[in-house]
């Protein structure tokens, strides 16, 4: 089992040359841990449905579920990021402004 990323949209930003907006759905199975990784740049997440937990270096767990928005830190380690439910998928929703056809995630 494998996180699902989904690139919902991209749009170019005219201001930014170079840059787009992206609109990215991860879909974790139940009770899935993300390897270690870190972002080339820092996101806005939407959890849809679930719950995860996140930690990034040097922090503390953090839990957000359905409803919730958080920061997902560009440039710092992601050493924990959990669908804390084991029968359910974590559903959330990333957006991102970062270069035009870069990876949003670096496996560490």
């Amino acid at each position: 089992m494998a996180i699902q990323r989904t690139v919902l949209q991209t749009i170019p930003i005219p201001e930014l040359p170079g840059w787009e907006s992206r609109l990215v759905l991860l879909e974790y199975p139940p009770g899935f841990s993300a390897p270690i990784h870190d972002h080339p740049v820092s996101a806005t997440g939407f959890v849809l449905q679930g719950k995860v937990i996140s930690q990034w270096q040097g922090g503390v767990d953090e839990t957000y579920s359905s409803g919730d928005s958080f920061i997902d830190h560009g440039e710092r380690t992601h050493i924990r990021s959990e669908n804390a439910n084991r029968t359910e998928p974590l559903k959330m929703l990333m957006s991102y402004v970062i270069k035009a056809g870069e990876p949003n995630v670096r496996m560490k």
